[in-house]
């Protein structure tokens, strides 16, 4: 032992070495640690702030090119109108009688009529779910009647 502890003092610089390793070591490890936090840190900013963006672009898009003749809808100035004529990259509004503004397409903001949906559809579906209550109802009343027809028959 007296050995090592005289190697120690006849040279210092063995010293001075190993705690530059250890202090090197260190260094490294930090250095990963950090550039793994930066790692993080964009993955969580692409997560919130990036991916949705996209999602509302492509969605407006998508709503833009659906535009059809007739829908009303909202430009991004806050104006109200009816689809009167649909040009490729414009969209001509009636925004009262006999007044017709044009705008670009990507200046709609949204539309106030859902595509597809009618306003006589809910009378329809009405109409439909009273015809089936009325069938339901005919049906009801005609197994009554065999049933009764039924046990008349024995006696």
């Amino acid at each position: 032992m007296s050995f090592i502890f005289s190697l120690l003092a006849a040279e210092p610089a063995v010293i001075f070495a190993a705690k530059e390793t250890t202090k090197s070591q260190a260094q490294s490890s930090s250095t990963w640690i950090m550039w793994g936090l930066i790692a993080v840190m964009l993955v969580v900013f692409y997560v919130i702030l990036i991916r949705p963006q996209r999602r509302r672009a492509q969605e407006h898009e998508q709503m833009v090119q659906k535009l059809t003749r007739g829908d009303e809808v909202v430009t991004i100035g806050g104006i109200h109108g009816t689809i009167h004529r649909l040009g490729d990259d414009t969209v001509e509004l009636e925004v009262d009688e006999g007044v017709k503004m044009t705008f670009s397409r990507s200046a709609i903001a949204r539309t106030l009529t859902p595509p597809g949906e009618d306003e006589e559809e809910p009378e329809e579906e009405e109409e439909l779910e009273e015809e089936k209550l009325e069938e339901d109802e005919e049906t009801e009343e005609l197994e009554d009647e065999e049933e009764l027809s039924e046990e008349e028959e024995p006696e």
